[in-house]
């Protein structure tokens, strides 16, 4: 039973940090479009 338990936990930090890495990736690649252009004079 502790073993099971074991490999889940295991598995979900797996996933987690994947789904983490992916997350933050998309954050910096779209952080360009929600940036308000300097005003040119």
């Amino acid at each position: 039973m502790k073993s099971q338990t074991l490999k889940l936990m295991i598995a979900w930090l797996l996933v987690g940090s994947a789904l983490g890495w992916g997350v933050v990736q998309s954050i910096k690649k779209s952080m360009p479009l929600f940036q308000v252009p300097a005003a040119k004079s």
